[in-house]
């Protein structure tokens, strides 16, 4: 393997030679076999948890809403903890739809609901019924967009204030979306912020802010001025350990409580930050917190609230801190079996056992090839058998490691065919050997690891047992690469470049060999935006997401068939993200549907 000895320097320098030779993809040879791909059986279904809590306000009836989050909606529960109903389920992609809900607040005047709409970059407003009312926003940094608006109150006097996380400013609007002014900026002086998080508003009208970056609480007047500050970064008294995700202010009694996500606990501040006690460790039990809470509120009774998201569950405190109950009760965590939202899926060559990442469940699971549930392992957090959203999973053909893409830990972990921990490698970061939300990842049969380092836009080689042997590739050649396979017939390799619309071909010392000769469109010779790859010894199969459907080319790009179809029916298809291939059977698994469906090839000649 050249990438183990060569040097990045190195490894760009023949990638620009390969680049500048003009190597073609592939000469085309006449196939030896052909294929009639035919649907042939799914393993897994839709398995959701009874609720994903994220956001949470409490209304002017004394009711509490919860953002549902990865069940795209947002429910309602009295303050004794029953559910009284869903008060929105406004899921879709349209310009009066939510994708998912994030931070929530209320128009104490007018009892209008206000809904962080991070994903879509936009708040929506919907009456205090549930019927949606309008929307405003967009990506980007001018007046009246958002880069990650995440946070959401609305004050006495109708200003509405929104915590832009990405952008380190709070957003200060009309309750019709006309920006008034922002507050805050990037820095760590008074008045600065990085990263805000959470937002709240005591009996004056005044705003605080959880300072994520800066691990603090910010203070400002209803103008936006700045008052003071109180926190800091530790394990002491009054100190947080970090990912401050939500903060609330009891404006009867003069509390202010804040969730630190790191610490798993909730710290108790009066108004003027004096700190007055806290609770919560790690763990799923009573008062515990798995990879900490989430929002928080203060209901009618002066009682906390706190979003148990990995817990599946809200859980409530007096506030002293002791523990009264969860809702619902008990939590319903995923079945086993089901999906939410699976993005991986990887063949064990030796006995045809199937791995998928379930990401929305923040778990691997492992089935028989029949489709018979063996193993599921995980649950949100940082540890060796935690996960923040996986997505790439293969089975190695050198000792039927499963290797794992936890996408925003930054690292690569690997885990027998049992599921037992063996190794974990990487951070967040742009150096070799660390990651930037890294997507898939192949390996070959040395039991070399090729991971789509995808906002590094990048291939890293990992070995068997994770050791960093080099990277390859350049913004220019690559975009956003997601999905990545060997070539059975040579050992190179085909990279799903998501953003460029297209398919590159790489030998595995970093040169460049060219790209599928497609062009970008929705037409089955094109390619829209391809997440997934796999490749036989003649073709090259590529998951073209957003058009529904697996498209087949020959090495030097002619098409050659097409598998699936938006549909929910067997043999169609609902976002295909990832793909697999063993003994003659092409194993996509789907986003939407939430299955892995399987097609035999049918291959002949």
């Amino acid at each position: 393997m050249k990438v183990m000895t060569m040097t990045r320097a190195a490894i760009a320098a023949a990638a620009i030679a390969g680049a500048a030779s003009g190597i073609p993809a592939a000469a085309e040879p006449a196939p030896p076999t052909t294929i009639s791909p035919v649907f042939e059986r799914t393993i897994g279904k839709s398995g959701h948890a009874g609720l994903y809590a994220w956001g949470m306000a409490t209304l002017r009836d004394g009711s509490i809403l919860v953002g549902d989050y990865w069940n795209y909606r947002v429910l309602r529960f009295s303050k004794a903890g029953a559910l009284l109903g869903v008060f929105t389920a406004n899921h879709g992609h349209g310009s009066n739809q939510f994708y998912t809900p994030y931070g929530l607040g209320q128009d104490p005047r007018t009892g209008e609901v206000y809904i962080a709409d991070t994903d879509k970059y936009q708040i929506d407003v919907y009456s205090e019924t549930g019927t949606y009312l309008r929307s405003w926003g967009g990506q980007g940094t001018s007046p009246g967009q958002y880069l990650y608006p995440s946070r959401v109150v609305v004050n006495g006097a109708g200003t509405v204030f929104v915590a832009d996380t990405w952008n380190h400013t709070v957003v200060m609007s009309t309750t019709a979306g006309k920006e008034i002014k922002r507050i805050g900026g990037v820095g760590t002086a008074d008045g600065r912020m990085k990263s805000p998080h959470g937002l709240a508003l005591d009996a004056q009208d005044n705003l605080y802010v959880a300072d994520q970056g800066n691990k603090r609480i910010d203070v400002f007047d209803k103008n936006g001025k700045f008052l003071r500050k109180f926190g800091s970064q530790g394990t002491g008294p009054g100190q947080f350990r970090g990912d401050l995700r939500g903060v609330a202010v009891d404006k009867k009694k003069g509390w202010v409580y804040v969730v630190d996500g790191e610490g798993n606990r909730v710290v108790k501040f009066t108004l003027a930050g004096k700190y007055l006690t806290s609770w919560g460790r790690n763990g799923h039990g009573p008062g515990e917190f798995a990879d900490g809470g989430r929002e928080i509120t203060v209901d009618a009774n002066s009682n906390v609230w706190v979003a148990d998201m990995p817990n599946y569950r809200v859980q409530k405190f007096t506030s002293a801190g002791t523990y009264l109950g969860e809702y619902p009760s008990p939590a319903a965590p995923p079945p086993e079996g089901g999906f939410n939202a699976p993005r991986g899926v990887g063949v064990n060559p030796v006995d045809g056992a199937v791995a998928v990442s379930d990401t929305y469940n923040w778990r691997i699971q492992t089935f028989t090839n029949a489709g018979t549930f063996v193993k599921a392992w995980g649950e949100r957090g940082r540890g060796n058998y935690e996960f923040n959203y996986a997505r790439g999973v293969a089975y190695s053909p050198l000792n039927e490691d499963i290797v794992v893409t936890d996408t925003d830990n930054g690292r690569i972990k690997a885990y027998t065919n049992k599921g037992v921990f063996r190794w974990s490698t990487g951070t967040a970061g742009t150096a070799v050997g660390q990651f930037r939300n890294p997507q898939g990842l192949t390996v070959a049969p040395d039991g070399t690891i090729y991971v789509a380092d995808s906002n590094a836009s990048r291939i890293q080689a990992l070995g068997p047992e994770g050791q960093v042997l080099g990277a390859f590739g350049r913004p220019g050649q690559l975009g956003y690469p997601r999905g990545i396979a060997v070539d059975p017939a040579d050992g190179t390799l085909w990279v799903a470049d998501m953003t460029k619309g297209r398919v590159t071909h790489w030998r595995t010392d970093g040169t460049f060999l060219g790209a599928l000769p497609t062009t970008v469109g929705t037409a089955d010779d094109q390619l829209l935006r391809p997440f997934g790859v796999a490749a036989d010894k003649e073709r090259v199969y590529v998951a073209d997401t957003p058009a529904h459907k697996v498209k087949v080319f020959t090495k030097a790009g002619r098409l050659v068939t097409v598998i699936g179809g938006r549909g929910k029916v067997n043999g169609k298809l609902l976002e295909p993200s990832a793909l697999a291939m063993h003994h003659g059977r092409l194993y996509i698994c789907e986003e939407g549907n939430e299955r892995i469906s399987i097609f035999n090839l049918r291959q002949s000649g």
